[in-house]
């Protein structure tokens, strides 16, 4: 897209009241940002279903919106080889163009081509996951991507980071969508994680640069999470869980809802158990998901990637609980005691050491240096 059109667009997303739906209502009547941003107040009026208080503010504020910041924001995001994806254009995915309120624009880092595949699927849940729903999730993400199916994520500690893991490590790609502009890694333990995905996949928000996570962005995440994907996977969710919403989502947007069966006395499974009350289709294994989909079954991929890839450089929490591992084996909560962590850091920083096949998980909660044998 051309660079004036591009200002344009960040204009018009940057003016108050000026949200999604409002915005698409707008470009559906007059076609073109520019055309938005010199309507007159006769024109405005004009369109149906557009309120008199949305006129005035967008009278009020449209060209009070600065060019030059703006032009500096799409300038640094260039320079950290991301781009904008305007909707309407050709490379916009197209499943996330049909929602009621598709993001106007998308900032994302990596292969927009990801984004636009046919069958991308969400793998999400709680961010408190069991070890048994991080294994579950992480063998998904593989799965998946052995059956050459794009996995789609939120990159939050938890399942969210085992489906990444193990989409990875199943030499597939992955898409993480964020809740905070592009240059900032939230959590911080993901900060190796999101790099990876960048290269081997996408990430993607809708959130400016500069935009730390704030709680009113975590449902407009969620529907770019049921958005992209012909499905939405929740492994583990207790009641209240924003993985139900991007659930909730899925549902209102015509996407399959699956969901993952666990321990009745877990409270992780309370909102996965309501789900498959509500009928959402209970899924043991990919299997499940590729029937509901129609998607063919397929042999696992001959995989030309490192069975162990490397997650070098490490972040420094990870290097000094690497470092913690390797004089010793020790325990999980030792680690997080010693090291200084919290133990959703942990748990993460562990299970990306693990996958890497730095560090092994022995009986007893003990985690010790990996050793080959032969």
């Amino acid at each position: 897209m051309e660079h004036d059109l591009l200002i344009d667009w960040l204009r018009l997303i940057r003016s108050p009241s000026m949200g999604a739906v409002t915005l698409g209502h707008l470009i559906r009547h007059l076609g073109h940002p520019s055309a938005v941003l010199t309507a007159t107040r006769k024109t405005l009026s004009t369109i149906p279903r557009l309120s008199f208080a949305t006129v005035n503010t967008l009278e009020q504020f449209r060209h009070r919106i600065p060019v030059a910041p703006i032009a500096r924001e799409l300038q640094r995001l260039q320079d950290m080889g991301g781009r904008v994806l305007a909707l309407g254009e050709a490379d916009y995915p197209p499943m996330l163009a049909t929602l009621y309120d598709p993001p106007p624009a998308l900032f994302i880092l990596g292969d927009p081509a990801v984004l636009t595949g046919g069958g991308p699927v969400t793998v999400t849940g709680t961010r408190k996951a069991t070890r048994n729903g991080v294994e579950f999730a992480t063998r998904l993400g593989r799965d998946l991507a052995q059956s050459g199916i794009v996995t789609v994520s939120g990159l939050a500690i938890g399942i969210d980071t085992a489906a990444h893991l193990g989409a990875l490590d199943g030499g597939g790609l992955a898409v993480a969508v964020l809740a905070t502009g592009l240059d900032q890694f939230y959590p911080r333990a993901n900060r190796e994680l999101q790099q990876q995905i960048a290269h081997k996949g996408c990430v993607v928000t809708e959130a400016p640069l500069g935009l730390l996570a704030v709680p009113w962005l975590l449902p407009a995440r969620s529907r770019i999470l049921a958005g992209l994907s012909r499905g939405v996977v929740i492994v583990e969710a207790p009641e209240k869980s924003g993985a139900l919403i991007t659930a909730r989502m899925a549902l209102e947007q015509g996407r399959e809802v699956f969901a993952v069966p666990g321990s009745p006395n877990d409270p992780t499974t309370r909102g996965t158990h309501e789900l498959l009350r509500q009928g959402a289709r209970l899924t043991e294994g990919v299997a499940d998901i590729l029937e509901e989909l129609q998607w063919p079954l397929r042999p696992p991929l001959a995989l030309s990637v490192d069975p162990k890839p490397s997650i070098h450089p490490l972040p420094g929490e990870a290097a000094t609980i690497l470092a913690r591992i390797e004089a010793g084996a020790v325990q999980e909560d030792e680690l997080a005691r010693c090291c200084q962590v919290s133990v959703a850091e942990l748990s993460c920083i562990l299970l990306q050491l693990e996958l890497s096949g730095l560090v092994e998980r022995r009986p007893g909660g003990q985690y010790a240096a990996f050793r080959q044998t032969y």
